[in-house]
């Protein structure tokens, strides 16, 4: 008689609470601050969802500008609240106006170069950087922005993806995420998100906490090399809500590539194979 498959248990399989999805909008001249403006949503219970984290700045030119303003207009509409953080420039300003459209709640807050001291202020407090008090009034009003700029010419949206794959291949991380968006489909990347978890600005158990609740937004789940047991447990979790989930081979070259495999080609890294009904 066979012997019974064991349970596969992780310790991101116990973090299961829904936590709000925040946009972060801050200007570019706050890049720096990225990281730390992810640490202060994940302390207060959000899951921050930063463009500039997701696709560092523009992802350094690899794709498309227009495919990275798809992805971020589709990420505020995905997402339960928008922060700002610091001084609002045009692109900020949009992203207000976008929000305030989809009928979103919208906080603002002064920057630090400590999560810690970051604090929330009124939105009569706001500061502007180099745009019109008119046009900040005309949001506040609730007035239509029209075609004023670029990222309001666009009403493409992509489905949301989740992009996982072991730590062994966080090299190949911009690679990835190029890869998903010229395959029209937004990757939310966990090793651009939270990289390398922040720094350790906070516990690694809010990054799992968020990862998770990301898990929850997305529409699929694309697994990219080799799975090793944190990819198995997210890929556990996308199963168990239906998610739709894809393998992806990753073939090491100049440039690298991504060929996507059935479940029954899948490698994984030491022995969780045996673990391998779970993918099916």
């Amino acid at each position: 008689m066979a012997r019974p498959q064991k349970e596969f248990k992780h310790d991101s399989l116990k973090f299961r609470e829904k936590n709000k999805i925040v946009f972060t909008s801050f200007s570019k001249r706050n890049f720096f601050l990225r990281f730390q403006v992810s640490a202060f949503v994940l302390t207060n219970n959000g899951v921050p969802i930063s463009p500039f984290m997701n696709f560092d700045y523009n992802l350094s030119g690899l794709v498309d500008k227009t495919l990275i303003r798809i992805a971020n207009n589709t990420m505020i509409k995905k997402a339960d609240e928008l922060w700002v953080f610091g001084e609002v420039s045009d692109g900020v300003l949009v992203e207000i106006f976008m929000a305030k459209r989809l009928r979103k709640p919208v906080r603002y807050f002064l920057l630090s170069e400590e999560a810690s001291q970051i604090k929330e202020i009124s939105e009569p407090e706001v500061r502007l950087e180099e745009i019109s008090p008119w046009m900040w009034e005309w949001v506040m009003l609730g007035k239509n922005l029209g075609r004023w700029h670029p990222r309001l010419q666009s009403r493409k949206t992509y489905p949301l993806v989740y992009a996982v794959y072991s730590k062994r291949n966080f090299f190949w991380h911009m690679q990835i995420s190029k890869f998903c968006l010229e395959k029209r489909v937004i990757p939310l990347n966990p090793f651009m998100l939270f990289k390398y978890f922040l720094g350790d600005l906070v516990p690694r158990d809010m990054v799992r906490k968020a990862n998770n609740n990301i898990i929850r937004i997305v529409d699929q789940l694309w697994v990219f090399g080799e799975i090793s047991d944190g990819v198995l447990a997210e890929i556990k979790m996308a199963k168990e809500r239906g998610s739709r989930v894809l393998i992806f081979k990753i073939v090491d070259g100049n440039p690298v590539k991504f060929r996507k495999i059935s479940p029954k080609g899948a490698v994984f890294e030491g022995d969780w194979g045996k673990y391998r009904q779970i993918i099916s």
